[in-house]
């Protein structure tokens, strides 16, 4: 298996490519670099299409070299130019061939002149945003996806030490922890449950009233603190759990506050699983999960339905039942 990170020619990779070294040494696995060119068409006359082949493929390798001097060297490492019809056919394409556990892309926006953000890890106000490609990748994969927020950083030798799985309250979101913990376990990182929202304000505040916002809210945390003590009662079966376990309720005026409102490690992902709208195996954004990622300050995977499935086979492997 391995960790394949999409490098664009154009674009600055290095908050990808130090977010697939991280998991790539956190789980032990190659690290694949990997940039698509376009298939495009027959070649024309006088060998211009083959002189923009050319073209392409030189930048694509430029890309590559400059990606890979970023990565640390005790991983492995391999860089890889692919052609395909577009570049998210490509990087799924090869995921595929390489056996990914993971894909990891960038931002969209960071481009190669963009300043960095050199502290390593934290914390981005600016969060992630989704390109066509990225919007493309998240519609179509089956596996895991993980997003690099603007300038993250990681700092040679690290390794993840928690993983942080969005918990809404449902059936489905404890799978996704289930697995999320199963998933720490194998990176002897700790496993967090976090759960968020946004305060009432203005009129629907004064619709509803404040005292029965208050209620309200107090009714919901002692709902999801309840499920959650559930969860880390499974969790502590585990033949092999996570090194610690603990339960996190961020709230706020809007999602950037609430998602602020907990700690957050410099080496620290978020979990969030797919909306229940959209293909059975893939990545469906819900609202919510549009806004965590939008304002998430840590890096976010976001996993397709089949992929909760096969966590969850994980997490009862763990539990040794």
């Amino acid at each position: 298996m391995s960790i394949v990170v999409g490098v664009a020619p154009g674009h600055c990779s290095e908050a990808a490519v130090h977010l697939g070294a991280l998991l790539a040494r956190s789980y032990g696995q190659d690290l694949v670099l990997a940039a698509v060119i376009s298939a495009g068409w027959p070649g024309g006359p006088g060998g211009v299409d083959g002189e923009y082949r050319r073209f392409l493929a030189a930048s694509a390798e430029d890309a590559l070299a400059a990606a890979g001097a970023v990565v640390p060297a005790d991983l492995t490492v391999r860089t890889l130019v692919h052609t395909a019809s577009s570049a998210r056919r490509g990087l799924l394409e090869v995921c595929e061939s390489e056996g990914a556990m993971r894909l990891v892309i960038g931002s969209a926006g960071d481009s190669e002149s963009a300043p960095s953000a050199a502290v390593h890890g934290v914390h981005s106000e600016q969060g992630i945003d989704l390109g066509s490609v990225g919007v493309g990748l998240l519609q179509s994969a089956e596996l895991p996806v993980a997003l690099a927020p603007h300038g993250f950083t990681a700092a040679p030798g690290a390794r993840l030490d928690r993983v942080t799985a969005a918990f809404s309250g449902s059936g489905t979101s404890a799978e996704l922890v289930l697995g999320a913990a199963a998933v720490a376990a194998e990176a002897h990182a700790a496993i967090r449950i976090a759960s968020f929202h946004t305060r009432p304000r203005g009129l629907l505040g004064a619709a509803i009233g404040f005292n029965a916002e208050a209620e309200v809210v107090t009714a919901w945390e002692k709902m999801i603190r309840a499920r959650a003590d559930a969860i880390l009662g499974e969790i502590s079966q585990f033949a092999a759990p996570p090194v610690a376990a603990d339960v996190a309720l961020g709230a706020g005026a809007d999602w950037s506050a609430a998602l602020r409102a907990v700690p957050w490690s410099e080496t620290e992902v978020l979990l969030v699983g797919s909306s229940s709208i959209g293909a059975l195996a893939r990545i469906s954004l819900g609202s919510h999960a549009a806004k965590i990622l939008r304002h998430s300050p840590v890096p976010v995977v976001m996993v397709p339905r089949r992929a909760t499935e096969e966590y969850a086979e994980q997490a009862v492997q763990r539990a040794g039942t």
